[in-house]
């Protein structure tokens, strides 16, 4: 009996959920957003033929309108991989180029000038 008395105390101990503040829909747009362009960019991404089993993270910033602010910049921990694998880094850096402009973006809630910063890991 008790077993089912626990799961009831637990529940109501939960305090009621508040509406979402500003802050929260702002970070679920930025988050939105991110994902959107993440998920354009991998998707323009065709992994070289050899080249399983590694992760670069690259660091970029756009504008609300697809436009880059700036070059993209390797995560520190992605530099051994970067040298030593320069046909897997054209290709990041090819997938990062041909899809731009980023699509889309203004219908998620950024504004043309909006900046934002990202990170795309490409896991193969």
């Amino acid at each position: 009996m008790l077993r089912f008395i626990l799961p009831l105390l637990t529940f109501i101990a939960v305090p009621a959920q508040a509406a979402p503040t500003t802050a929260d829909l702002q970070i679920e747009q930025t988050l939105a957003v991110a994902l959107e362009v993440q998920n354009q960019i991998l998707a323009c991404w065709s992994l070289p033929s050899g080249y399983e089993n590694k992760l670069v993270s690259v660091r970029l910033a756009f504008f609300g309108d697809g436009t880059l602010d700036g070059d993209p910049s390797l995560e520190p921990q992605s530099l051994i991989i970067a040298r030593r694998y320069p046909e897997l880094m054209r290709s990041i850096a090819g997938a990062i180029e041909n899809c731009l402009p980023y699509t889309g973006l203004e219908a998620l809630g950024a504004g043309p000038g909006e900046r934002f910063d990202i990170t795309v890991h490409f896991q193969s």
